[in-house]
């Protein structure tokens, strides 16, 4: 006749089974999340506190995607550096201007959340006077502002040869490729957000680099994404 187990060695038995079950939900889950950041679904998750993340040239088909970048990396501060709906060109198309200010008012929304600070300077796509009205953490921007954002000096423009001028310890820009994000030799920072998001931590003078989804280029040139 079997001999029955004790009741130590029964919830023993049953400790380990449910550790086991949770350790095989937790693999699983894991590689669904790197399957989706691979797929570009997602961004990489990133603990944002204390740091900020440049974004531009945002299409509004990466609203989404930027929705969840916020919600997996959670920055202290995000800067803008122009084009909140870089595929309504404003400037040849002024008949969009509705749609353009239904888009904006929906990414500064995403953008926005409690203890953190939106700094957004505007593109040659934006327009200030179709904003909505803005709560005070989130300020918006006409040309080059320098500021200091956790305790580190920023110059911010949509155009790179606004921060030649005057760089100081980062250089935040966007509107197109032509000047590519460097390091000078007196360790100046030159970003360009187009090409990436950055995630910079100025008290550990380290920035790291988060990827826009596949689509982005075709659309802020106005082209459908088709992947290959």
């Amino acid at each position: 006749m079997k001999e029955r187990p004790s009741l130590k060695v029964y919830l023993l038995s049953k400790l380990r089974q449910t550790f086991e079950t949770a350790k095989i939900k937790r693999r699983l889950a894991e590689f669904a999340d790197d399957s989706f950041v691979r797929l570009g679904y997602l961004p990489e998750k990133m603990d944002g506190l204390g740091k900020i993340l440049h974004i531009s040239d945002t299409p509004t088909s990466m609203y989404g995607y930027l929705a969840r970048t916020m919600h997996r990396v959670n920055p202290s501060v995000v800067a803008h550096t122009g084009d909140l709906a870089d595929d309504i060109k404003l400037d040849m198309y002024p008949a969009e201007a509705g749609r353009y200010a239904l888009a904006a008012g929906r990414l500064i929304n995403i953008l926005l959340a409690p203890h953190r600070k939106v700094l957004i300077v505007l593109g040659n796509h934006d327009r200030a006077d179709l904003l909505p009205s803005l709560p005070p953490e989130c300020s918006v921007h006409e040309g080059t502002v320098e500021v200091k954002l956790l305790g580190a000096n920023f110059r911010i423009s949509h155009y790179a040869e606004k921060i030649m001028e005057k760089p100081v310890q980062y250089n935040l820009f966007g509107h197109d490729l032509s000047s590519r994000s460097f390091l000078d030799g007196e360790g100046r920072y030159f970003l360009n957000g187009i090409e990436a998001m950055r995630l910079i931590d100025p008290s550990a003078d380290e920035i790291k680099t988060l990827a826009y989804p596949k689509s982005a280029n075709g659309a802020r040139m106005m082209r459908a994404y088709r992947p290959k």
